[in-house]
């Protein structure tokens, strides 16, 4: 592992560390987060808790229209919306002040690893300049009797066509 790469796995491990000891507080902190939106040019006013939760909706009596009831409905929605986008922004706020820049370090992290910027794993004995060869696996299985599917049991040895394994007629008397 290059020292660049492993400067950033050291650096991602220690702003885990920093987040996780922050979470509690961040929280409590995002629970009592409130965020006010406007609708119809500030005639209706939405107001959201940090959990999501509509906690005040105010309407100016002037643009309630029993004869126009969408309108107004657009204007609640817009609202709440314009809220919940207001929510959204001092969450990120927040969760950027608990993190300290994590996201650039995962950001160069993640363009650092490869190509595409995905992980290629690899088996130990397939990586460049392994010492390992590669796992070989016998052509011929071993007769195991009285193990169904296998070779030696009834029915052959689990390969298609049955059989011992052997080319030609079974060996087996």
């Amino acid at each position: 592992m290059s020292e660049n790469l492993a400067d950033h796995f050291a650096a991602l491990a220690r702003g885990a560390d920093r987040i996780r000891d922050g979470v509690t507080d961040a929280q409590s902190a995002l629970g009592a987060m409130e965020a006010t939106g406007h609708g119809g040019g500030g005639l209706v006013r939405a107001t959201v808790s940090g959990q999501g939760r509509l906690v005040a909706l105010d309407i100016d009596p002037s643009v309630i229209d029993p004869q126009d009831p969408r309108t107004l409905s657009e204007m609640v929605m817009a609202a709440v919306n314009a809220a919940n986008e207001t929510m959204a922004a001092q969450r990120a706020e927040r969760m950027n002040e608990l993190t300290g820049g994590l996201a650039e370090i995962v950001d160069q992290l993640h363009g650092s690893l490869a190509p595409g910027g995905s992980v290629e794993p690899m088996f130990p004995s397939r990586r460049p300049g392994s010492r390992r060869p590669p796992l070989q696996f016998p052509s011929e299985l071993p007769d195991i009797p009285g193990m169904p599917g296998m070779p030696g049991a009834p029915g052959g040895n689990g390969r298609p066509g049955g059989g011992n394994g052997a080319k030609g007629p079974d060996r087996r008397s």
